[in-house]
């Protein structure tokens, strides 16, 4: 391990005497003949390589005739399907019942509730939030133009 770490930093050294130390930054970036740069970015040509993975055997041997993998994507019809509901009876190691009211009803008052007779209040809370906004407001501004 000693000896690796020795042949990398020994190399890391030689790579790095060769960089100049007045200008490190010649990349040049637009195309001028005048200069010589280091890199010229516009000769860059970018190839995208696709590899073929060999996996030893040939896939087409273990499918199907004529099989496609995308046939049927998108044919799913989802109102055919029926979906059942499983009730699990869940044992809790004792009976709640003994824990409950006598007459316990859970669902007893569920649709008692008057929704239109609730008053919600709402509370205005005054932000602070460093600055004077009325310097980054139209002159006049009102937020709640066009509320009734």
């Amino acid at each position: 391990m000693i000896k690796l770490v020795f042949v990398f930093s020994s190399l890391l050294a030689l790579n790095t005497v060769g960089i100049p130390s007045e200008n490190t930054d010649r990349i040049k970036t637009s195309i001028d003949e005048d200069e010589n740069p280091y890199l010229d970015v516009g000769s860059i040509e970018v190839y995208e390589i696709e590899e073929d993975v060999d996996l030893g055997f040939n896939t087409k041997d273990y499918l199907p005739e004529n099989f496609n993998p995308l046939k049927g994507k998108g044919d799913l019809d989802w109102s055919t399907i029926e979906i059942y509901k499983i009730e699990e009876d869940v044992d809790l190691g004792f009976n709640t019942k003994d824990y409950l009211p006598e007459n316990f009803n859970p669902l007893k008052g569920k649709g008692d509730v008057e929704w239109g007779a609730i008053k919600l209040a709402e509370i205005e809370e005054e932000v602070e939030i460093g600055f004077d906004t009325k310097k980054y407001l139209p002159v006049n501004f009102s937020p709640y133009k066009g509320v009734s």
